[in-house]
Order: structure tokens, then C-alpha cells, then sequence
């Protein structure tokens, strides 16, 4: 099997896209104005409640593409800090921008429409923008999605370490897969990146296979990440880390399905809540939201790309030059 440096890796937006999508369809099949849920069937919502694993596929997709562009771009321990500072200049301009956006836009609920005093607390500002709100509970995430960027962030954090160890022979990479398995079976009760480590493993595991071509090795860590799966998660949580194997190793390459809305896919993520929750939000108390409910689904699904796409454009794009200008020893071909 040939090196994973050269090859196309343009399926990769369609799964970011369908990781998204699937996200967005769970929370707005959810959606409940306190009386009824939007999608009222309960049929159809114990379908799009699997949606939620779209979070777990995002983990496989940064396990596979992360250290994809660190062997790329010929990365070593010593570009640590360059790597730190590519990464969190893509990440945190959007992320701070949609929390500018949530306190914004409660702002004005409160001023204009609610006629309520507005009651901003700055520590809670502070935990969520350095991540920390599961070390002050009393304060909590802004947006629960937030929760999530949290956990890849410890992945950022750790994989930027482990990577050259992992890369050195078969041993290292047996040994770091099950220690990291094992910390994570061990410390099951929070949310981290080693809690999630089976999701970020796997897509690590199709790198590994597409790079070095033994079956043996990557067959032996993936079953070990089933069986941690079948054993302390549920079966959903085992089907997404099959598929997002299956699908980042044989999607056709050149794949272009829902490519721009993988393009957009982080800045969908961030802002899908705002967005489509406040449309529903605001409908909500119009007849021909019971009565065309799927309509106001697909509309919710639609306002939120057009707010990604924009917030892409302004924000996220602009910070992609940037993190693509920020170089390793060597020069290195844009992610």
C-alpha cells in the first residue's frame, strides 16, 4: 500500500459534511418550544437521535487528518508550538466570534424583546474561552457544542506529542494505542480525549494503515478499539467508529458530494445552534409550525448553512491562510 502523503484526499470534506449535517439534524428534530418537539414523531426522532454521533465521526475525521498533515509536513517534536499555534489559529477566531454572537443576540432578547435585565457574568465568558467550564460546573458551557471543541483540543494537545513516538516502529505505536485505550476505560467518568480515544484512534488507525500497509498491526488496534467499544459504550457509539472507518479508507478519493459544506462544516457546527435554534425558536408559536413541521426542519437546516458559509468566508477562511502561513522546518503543502 502506497504512502498516504500523495494521495487526494477529497472524500474527507463529504464525511466532515455528513458529521455536520448529522449534528444539526438531531437538534432540530429535537427542538421542543417546551410544549411539543418539532418533529412530533417519535418514530423519526429515535432515528435522527443517532445523529449525535455526527460528534464521534468529527473525532474519527481528526484522528485520521491530523496526523496525515503532521507526516506531510515532515513534523518533529521540536515543531510543537508551531504546530499548537497552526491548529488553535484556525480554531479560535471562529469559536470566539460565535460566543461574541450568542452574548450579542441574548442582548438583544433581553433588551428588546424580553424587556428583562441582561445579566452577563465575565468568569463564565472566561471559562468557555479557554475551555474550562468543566473545571468551574457552576458556571457551564455558553453552548453545549462547546463541550465537544474541548475534547478536540485535548487530542490536539496530546497527539502533537505522541506523534513522533507512535510513528517510530509497530512497538511504539501497540503499546501508546492500548495505553491510551486503557487510561481512557480507566477514566470513563469525564469527557475527555481519552475518554474518546476509541473514535480518535480509529481514524488514526486508517492513517496508519494507508501509510505503512500492515494489515496485521492496524487490524490487532482496531479490534482492540471494538471491543472497548462493545464492552463500556452502546452500539451506536461501535457502528460510527465502523463507518467512519469504512468510509475514510474506501470513499472514492475524488469525491466532491457536499463538498463546500464540509468546507464550512466547523463553522456549521458553531453557529447551526444560534442560527437554526433561534429560527425554530422564534416560529415557533406560528400554526404552520405544528402543521409543516419538516418544512421548518429543512428551513432551520438551510439558514444555518447560509450563517456557516458566511461566517466561513469572513472568518474562517481568512484564519485558514493564516494557519497555513505559520511554517514547520520545512515547507510544507497547505492542509
Amino acid at each position: 500500500m502506497s504512502s498516504v502523503a500523495g494521495r487526494d484526499l477529497g472524500h474527507i470534506e463529504t464525511v466532515r459534511a455528513l458529521a455536520a449535517l448529522s449534528v444539526a439534524v438531531f437538534h432540530f428534530s429535537h427542538y421542543t418550544n417546551g410544549t411539543n418537539f418539532l418533529i412530533n414523531s417519535d418514530d423519526a426522532r429515535n432515528i435522527t437521535i443517532h445523529g449525535a454521533q455526527g460528534v464521534e465521526l468529527f473525532y474519527i475525521v481528526s484522528g485520521f487528518i491530523i496526523p496525515f498533515a503532521l507526516h506531510r509536513a515532515g513534523y518533529a517534536i521540536t515543531d510543537y508550538f508551531r504546530y499548537l499555534g497552526k491548529r488553535l489559529s484556525r480554531l479560535y477566531p471562529p469559536y470566539l466570534i460565535t460566543i461574541l454572537a450568542i452574548i450579542s443576540m441574548n442582548f438583544i432578547l433581553c433588551k428588546f424583546i424580553w424587556h428583562i435585565d441582561f445579566d452577563i457574568h465575565f468568569k463564565q465568558v472566561i471559562v468557555n474561552v479557554f475551555f474550562l467550564a468543566d473545571l468551574f460546573p457552576e458556571w457551564g458551557w455558553i453552548n453545549p457544542v462547546f463541550a465537544t471543541l474541548e475534547v478536540e483540543i485535548q487530542f490536539y494537545l496530546l497527539i502533537g506529542i505522541l506523534f513522533p513516538f507512535m510513528m517510530k516502529n509497530n512497538g511504539f505505536y501497540l503499546l501508546i494505542s492500548a495505553a491510551l485505550l486503557l487510561l481512557g476505560m480507566l477514566t470513563r467518568d469525564t469527557d475527555t480525549a481519552l475518554v474518546n480515544m476509541p473514535y480518535f484512534l480509529t481514524g488514526f488507525n486508517v492513517f496508519y494503515l494507508m501509510q505503512n500497509g500492515n494489515k496485521w498491526i492496524s487490524g490487532l488496534i482496531q479490534l482492540s478499539i471494538l471491543f472497548c467499544l462493545y464492552r463500556y459504550f452502546q452500539w451506536p457509539d461501535l457502528f460510527v467508529s465502523i463507518l467512519g472507518f469504512v468510509l475514510i479508507l474506501w470513499l472514492p478519493r475524488k469525491l466532491t458530494l457536499f463538498k463546500t459544506t464540509g468546507k464550512i462544516s466547523y463553522s456549521y457546527y458553531l453557529i447551526h445552534g444560534l442560527l437554526g435554534g433561534w429560527f425554530l425558536y422564534f416560529t415557533s408559536s406560528l400554526p404552520s409550525w405544528s402543521n409543516y413541521p419538516w418544512l421548518y426542519f429543512l428551513l432551520a437546516l438551510a439558514i444555518s448553512w447560509v450563517g456557516a458559509f458566511i461566517l466561513y468566508q469572513l472568518i474562517e477562511k481568512p484564519c485558514l491562510r493564516w494557519s497555513a502561513s505559520i511554517q514547520y522546518k520545512r515547507n510544507e503543502t497547505k492542509k
